[in-house]
């Protein structure tokens, strides 16, 4: 049951760090640092929390944008007195990374799970002439792999800005394609807009935020529901499959179940 859960949040935190709606339109401008907090509910139990940081760097005189999305996880904590703080070895940490240009070429990439004793992965890529060039070590089995990287696909950093700077509306539909680490594919993403509407949030007060309906090509069978306000931000994410609910939220209350966390 963990391990299942282990790899259900795997593909969630995939999709927080691609939440895009369009790549089209005027060219990105610098992006600005941003953090994000959001904390899991799995069966209406916290059992984590996922913390997305965007930031440019300077790189030999170029401007690298790195997104990083950062996620801790604790299966048991479903079975445990609520709001008990945990120091579990049982704790599973995922990390997804880009590194990107301003206008959103991905340079390289990192995915990482950590649920030790079931399983490690890590796997690194880089865009080289075209080509991604993985590493990749699955419980010390390491292997090479070359593969064409697809045209005109940008990194999620590229894309989630894009829709900062052109948020979806009421009744609209966008399909978008975007790189996904997690499988090292381009992923096609469908967003279906519905209406705006009342939403409670986890601290019980409510907000008048846009449904959208999204669906991928690296998870046809998933279906996720963003709740987006006007800006575009998402403060509310449901997986109905998995009695999954995610809220945008501060740190300390993101965090408050892992007293040992360490900052990501």
């Amino acid at each position: 049951m963990q391990r299942c859960l282990i790899l259900a949040v795997t593909l969630a935190v995939s999709h927080f760090s691609c939440i895009a709606y369009s790549q089209q339109g005027r060219a990105a401008n610098l992006p600005e640092s941003r953090q994000q907090w959001r904390i899991i509910y799995v069966g209406g139990a916290n059992i984590g929390y996922v913390h997305n940081a965007v930031e440019t760097v300077s790189r030999d005189g170029k401007q690298v944008v790195v997104n990083t999305q950062t996620s801790v996880v604790d299966a048991t904590l479903s079975r445990r007195p609520r709001n008990q703080v945990v120091r579990s070895e049982s704790q599973s940490r995922i990390t997804i990374q880009t590194e990107e240009t301003v206008d959103g070429d991905v340079l390289a990439y990192r995915y990482q799970v950590q649920h030790p004793p079931l399983l490690k992965t890590d796997k690194r890529g880089r865009v080289v002439d075209g080509q991604l060039r993985i590493q990749s070590d699955t419980n010390g089995r390491v292997a090479d792999l070359t593969r064409d990287f697809p045209i005109d696909v940008k990194g999620p950093a590229y894309a989630d800005r894009m829709l900062l700077q052109n948020p979806l509306k009421a009744n609209e539909s966008r399909v978008i394609t975007t790189f996904d680490p997690r499988s090292a594919q381009a992923d096609t993403i469908r967003f279906e807009a519905r209406e705006f509407e009342n939403v409670l949030l986890q601290d019980g007060t409510e907000k008048r935020l846009l449904h959208v309906v999204v669906s991928h090509s690296t998870a046809p069978n998933q279906l996720f529901h963003e709740f987006l306000d006007e800006a575009g931000h998402s403060w509310k994410t449901t997986v109905p499959s998995q009695d999954m609910v995610v809220y945008t939220t501060s740190r300390v209350s993101a965090i408050k179940l892992f007293g040992d966390a360490i900052n990501p």
